[in-house]
């Protein structure tokens, strides 16, 4: 019998590489290795009931990653700029700048660490880096507030730049635009209003088109077919390229509530924000507007449909039927 291949995944409990852990956990000549802070977590433990071996290291603390990435044959590596920015335990570590600015730069040099120790394994045949566009580079300047965006993105610059030999080892998985947001965040929940239409607000163009996707259920089938192909791909992940108004569509064929976009102008919130990560916001929005989500002067990206192998994925109709939406609003009778 043939050895089987060592796959190792960094955030193997969260969306993205959960979604990779339940992909490969099927695949009968693979073994997952799945990377987390906490191994005695429920979902560590659920899948190490499943036959992942699970193991525990903190990017924090990238001395803990060479144990972790052993014998891999591939590394899926993704970060959460997101999840740094709301632990509370970081509020201090900001000291004299805002939060979102040390947040960031923290991520980068997480996925720094990352990257040096997969530089070091001599097993690996493919490194899956999940990161975005480059907003600052793409909007040639004009928007260099879009720090979630450019953590990732300098991270994937400085494992180009430092380690030649890895860049050829490695495809570039950018996650679209979760459908999740409209679900569990306030910020994008859709509103009710008092005649019972379903209201998606915000700063975006509706017509815009965007790569939506579900990233717990779509991260894995993108990445074994990165995975399976050729090194050197930098595609821009999604289930549809749809637009507000078209998601709001799928909303009422999902739902039968009616459903309506509504633009805010710049500057303008449903919540209130602190100043640098409203900024922040205003300009992500505004970025994607003029130069695409996905940097749409980038000549390297590709989209799904350009893999040799393309994955079946669902749709933004079906996944809306699958979400609980009374916890949000009570349609009018």
């Amino acid at each position: 019998m043939a050895t089987k291949k060592l796959i190792v995944i960094i955030g193997a409990t969260g969306n993205q590489g959960g979604s990779v852990a339940q992909v490969f956990l099927q695949e009968p000549q693979w073994r997952v290795r799945a990377v987390t802070r906490n191994p005695a977590s429920a979902k560590a433990q659920a899948l190490a009931a499943r036959g992942a071996e699970v193991v525990q290291a903190d990017l924090d603390l990238p001395s803990t990653l060479s144990s972790a990435f052993e014998n891999a044959n591939v590394i899926f590596a993704v970060s959460d700029f997101w999840g740094i920015l709301g632990d509370p335990a970081n509020t201090a570590k900001a000291k004299d700048q805002p939060l979102n600015v040390w947040a960031a730069n923290h991520e980068t040099e997480q996925l720094k660490g990352v990257i040096d120790a997969a530089a070091k394994v001599p097993t690996l045949e493919r490194f899956v880096l999940s990161s975005l566009s480059d907003a600052t580079k793409w909007s040639r300047g004009k928007y260099t507030h879009v720090y979630h965006f450019d953590s990732k993105a300098k991270a994937e610059a400085y494992a180009r730049e430092t380690y030649p030999e890895l860049w050829k080892k490695t495809s570039v998985f950018q996650a679209g635009f979760f459908l999740s947001n409209y679900v569990s965040l306030p910020v994008f929940q859709p509103q009710m209003t008092a005649n019972g239409v379903a209201q998606f607000v915000g700063q975006l163009d509706p017509d815009l088109k965007l790569p939506f996707i579900a990233a717990e259920e779509d991260t894995g089938p993108i990445v074994k077919a990165l995975v399976q192909e050729a090194a050197g791909k930098n595609v821009i992940a999604y289930r549809e390229w749809s637009s507000l108004r078209e998601l709001s569509k799928a909303f009422t064929q999902a739902t039968g509530i009616k459903a309506e976009c509504i633009r805010l102008e710049k500057g303008q919130s449903n919540l209130s924000l602190p100043p640098e990560l409203s900024r922040e916001l205003d300009e992500n929005w505004a970025y994607c507007n003029e130069f695409g989500y996905e940097g749409r002067d980038d000549p390297t990206i590709i989209h799904p449909k350009d893999l040799d192998s393309p994955p079946q994925l669902d749709s933004i109709v079906n996944y809306f039927r699958k979400q609980d939406w009374s916890t949000l609003f009570t349609q009018e009778k």
